[in-house]
This record gives C-alpha cells, structure tokens and sequence, in this order.
C-alpha cells in the first residue's frame, strides 16, 4: 500500500488542488463514496456536493459543482465546472443566493425555472456545507 492519493481538482478556470491526500470522499449522482490508497480504476459522474480529503488526519472541503472523478493509479482527478475551497468561500453570499433560490420556487414560476432554481440551490447549500463544516 502506498500510503497516499495524488488529488487533482481541476475547473476550466484553474488547478484548483494538487497534493498528496490521504483520502478522498465526495458524492456522485449514485450517492456518496470514498477513495482510499491503491483504490481500484473508478470513474463516475459527481453530484453537487461537498468533496472531502483527508492529509494527516486533517479535514479540508471543496464545493463541487458537478463534473466526473476518475481514480487511476492512486490519482484522484476531478475535473468539475467550478468548485472552491470551503475555507474561501464567502458565506453570506451564499446564505443569500440560498435564500434566492428558494423564494423563486415558492412563487410557482415555469418548469425551466424550476430547475434552473434547484440547481441554485444545490449549489448555495453545497457552498454553505463546504464553508462550515470545519468551524
């Protein structure tokens, strides 16, 4: 066993992460998963969530907004279309885009928007997870 994961979170914007991790864990659209040392190949599409990884015992959180992770080799690559560090994520914007979205589906608006709404609410609850679960 080799001990660590090489973690890659990759947006089009920018390598967002790349280090040694212990462990990684994060959610697909199957539900929730975990990638420790010398996990088999493993490729999956990922929900909105909040992807977790472990270095020396030591939590750290992204939002991820969806994207595919593959797992090869003891390397962990997530190319998302955007995700952000819980710790830098500005957390009464998203508490207000969190309280946006849910007005907008009170107001009975078009199936479209609808979805457009839950999808900004996944989001902003995914943001809020990822910004307080260290605190």
């Amino acid at each position: 066993m080799s001990g660590k994961l090489k973690l890659k979170i990759i947006t089009p914007q920018n390598i967002l992460i790349e280090e040694l991790v212990d462990s990684v864990f994060s959610k697909s659209i199957e539900g929730e998963f975990g990638i420790l040392p010398d996990h088999i190949s493993y490729m999956t599409d990922l929900d909105i969530g909040v992807t977790e990884y472990r270095i020396d015992n030591k939590k750290e959180y992204v939002s991820t907004m969806g994207g595919v992770i593959q797992v090869r080799d003891n390397t962990v690559t997530i190319l998302s279309d955007s995700a952000e560090l819980g710790e830098e994520i500005d957390i009464p914007r998203a508490r207000s885009a969190k309280e946006r979205a849910e007005a907008r589906l009170k107001t009975g608006i078009s199936d479209t928007d609808v979805n457009r709404a839950q999808a900004a609410l996944a989001r902003a609850i995914a943001r809020i997870q990822a910004a307080t679960k260290k605190k």
